[in-house]
């Protein structure tokens, strides 16, 4: 009975919208085995983008010299103020695929899905063939399109080509504050493949397309495999005590006073408090 009720729903639906049903089967035989639970091989939140290199000028990121003191400035001043705080703001592509939290990758028929356990947020890498939208409305973790590719002729895809567009600033990528341009114009193209020879290793290549780049930069990226993962609940916003104002980020007290985060950091523009009494 159930069963004949849900292929109801789903021709009511493919009637509605001129879908056949055929569209809405997935074989799954047809792609990589990608179930259970990846996270970033060796890293924590504060890992550098490319895992090969030290952090910070150790990355020997190719940035134009404009960015380059941009860079430094940052870090003369975490050096004498210390980082930043972190926020419940989403680290936004590329760094989200760091992954230093465990991720879960779902293939459809249409997309496939990437839920970020930072931030719980949701990459929907498009894989139905579509065009790129003539405007794409600015997301932290940008807008997608992907194509599932057979490397090896065996009859069965084993790499998803994506590029990616449409990203909301500021952005960094990493902790460190290695920064991408300010124009938002960063294209990240990857491939993501199983490892031949280790299928609970996942590897993506990824390469940054950024004004503030002198070239793309490509760097792999490797996620390890949990096939029986349990899952627990990650609400960045329960306990976030700290708060972003205009330019600065401020901590609130236990009873819900603003306070610095930094030695000499100034009060909040009062511009952004325009209903105060």
């Amino acid at each position: 009975m159930l069963g004949r009720y849900s292929l109801g729903i789903i021709s009511l639906v493919a009637a509605i919208t001129g879908t056949s049903i055929d569209a809405w089967a997935h074989d799954e035989s047809k792609y990589p085995d990608l179930k259970g639970q990846w996270i970033g091989v060796g890293v924590d939140a504060d890992s550098p983008w490319d895992p090969t290199k030290p952090p910070g000028r150790g990355q020997q990121a190719p940035l134009t010299p404009e960015y380059r003191a941009i860079f430094e400035a940052t870090l003369a001043r975490d050096s004498e103020l210390g980082p930043p705080p972190a926020t419940c703001i989403p680290p936004g592509m590329p760094r989200a695929m760091i992954g230093y939290r465990p991720m879960e990758i779902i293939v459809m028929p249409y997309a496939t899905n990437i839920m970020l356990g930072e931030v719980s947020e949701i990459r929907r890498i498009y894989t139905d063939g579509r065009k790129w939208p003539e405007e794409l409305e600015p997301a932290h973790s940008g807008y997608s399109i992907g194509t599932w590719e057979d490397t090896d002729g065996d009859g069965r895809y084993d790499t998803l080509v994506v590029e990616t567009r449409g990203m909301k600033g500021p952005r960094a990528f990493d902790s460190s504050g290695l920064p991408l341009h300010q124009d938002n114009q960063t294209v990240v193209k990857e491939r993501i493949s199983l490892d031949k020879a280790k299928p609970d290793l996942l590897n993506n290549e990824i390469t940054t397309i950024d004004h503030a780049l002198t070239r793309p930069w490509t760097v792999t990226r490797t996620y390890q495999r949990k096939r029986n993962p349990e899952w627990d609940e990650f609400v960045c916003s329960e306990h976030n005590r700290h708060v972003k104002i205009g330019a600065e980020t401020y901590a609130i007290s236990n009873d819900d006073r603003l306070m610095p985060t930094r030695k000499g950091q100034p009060a909040p523009d009062l511009k952004y408090f325009p209903n105060r009494k």
